[in-house]
């Protein structure tokens, strides 16, 4: 999903099936997740994050073209590139920053009650680069231009916060690697709800939250255990292939579809 597609009047969380990507897939789902719910309450944020992927562009493009010969009048451009990235990055790592700081408990205590391991879930922000903290400027450029060897080497910019990632970790370990498939769904949507939390904070309004496919890989008892996360946060719509034999409550309308017929189920 683009982050244009996450920017609108209405403040949307989809759990899809195939957002069990966020904990088993590559870093770049990481990325989105955190600049899609930003960008749904800070559109200071989606200007800094369109802003810094612009200047990147033009970065790369810069270095692309000039390969092989590089001169004086080329590392000055990539001065002024360089200290136009950090400028903007630094304000999309300090926006990610706080944003994982702020989902980390909740994800912590979602994930537990989901899952049926007593072990721990952690989650935190991993920039590419640290700088020391997210106002230097200055510095900033400095541990940036330790890679630029690297960068003219390889014909594009290889650190910042395009290359970001989320750590996250189960009993200390790395979730990708260590976690079952249940435990990394749970975690997903832990994660999933977490933002959704957040969200709805932050804009003052409730989101509407989107699940499909919310049961599989759950037993009953996980299922029901999510229902009972669901229960009061606001407009929920939940579509599953499953679901038989878990209590529902009487909170809930239930549709069934079958031979292109829909019908409400009586609960």
């Amino acid at each position: 999903m683009r982050v244009s597609d996450a920017v609108g009047t209405f403040a949307v969380v989809f759990i899809m099936s195939e957002d069990i990507n966020l904990t088993s897939g590559s870093p770049g789902h990481h990325r989105n997740f955190m600049d899609i719910y930003l960008s749904q309450f800070s559109p200071g944020y989606l200007r800094n994050l369109i802003e810094y992927q612009k200047i990147l562009k033009q970065r790369n493009a810069l270095i692309k073209k000039s390969r092989g010969k590089e001169d004086k009048e080329f590392f000055l451009q990539l001065d002024i590139w360089d200290r136009s990235l950090m400028e903007w990055g630094l304000k999309v790592m300090r926006s990610r920053s706080e944003f994982v700081a702020e989902i980390s408990p909740i994800v912590t205590e979602l994930a537990l009650k989901l899952s049926d391991s007593t072990e721990p879930v952690e989650i935190s922000y991993r920039p590419k680069m640290e700088p020391d903290g997210f106002s230097d400027v200055e510095g900033a450029i400095e541990i940036f231009r330790r890679d630029r060897d690297r960068d003219l080497r390889l014909g594009t910019t290889v650190t910042g916060p395009h290359r970001d990632l989320i750590e996250i970790l189960i009993d200390n370990k790395p979730l990708r690697q260590f976690g079952s498939l249940g435990q990394r769904k749970s975690v997903m949507i832990a994660m999933k709800l977490a933002a959704f939390e957040v969200l709805s904070k932050h804009r003052k309004d409730r989101a509407i939250l989107v699940l499909d496919e919310a049961f599989a890989e759950f037993d009953n008892r996980r299922a029901e255990s999510l229902l009972s996360l669901l229960s009061g946060v606001g407009q929920v719509f939940l579509a599953s292939a499953g679901g038989d034999g878990i209590n529902y409550g009487d909170q809930v309308k239930i549709f069934d579809l079958a031979a292109g017929r829909i019908t409400e189920r009586k609960v």
